[in-house]
């Protein structure tokens, strides 16, 4: 079963050089429930940002439902509502 969300090395550095995702890979499966925990500056609003499309990725590749969200943005952005 594909993966309705799927994080492979997601990168994420700030121009000031600050680099608050440093390769992340995450499968979240259709039905599945999930939790992100962390301390505060773990990154954790960031990388729910850049999926949902806030936020502007350095590195790596995030789909949605199979849609990348940086080539397929409106198909990505339509599956997280």
């Amino acid at each position: 079963m594909q993966p309705i969300i799927s994080v492979v090395d997601l990168v994420k550095t700030y121009a000031t050089g600050f680099q608050a995702l440093k390769h992340i890979d995450l499968e979240i499966r259709r039905g599945e429930i999930f939790a992100l925990l962390g301390p505060n500056g773990a990154g954790k609003t960031t990388l729910i940002s850049i999926i949902c499309g806030i936020a502007n990725l350095s590195e790596g590749r995030v789909t949605v439902d199979g849609h990348d969200i940086n080539k397929d943005y409106r198909a990505a952005r339509s599956m997280i509502g």
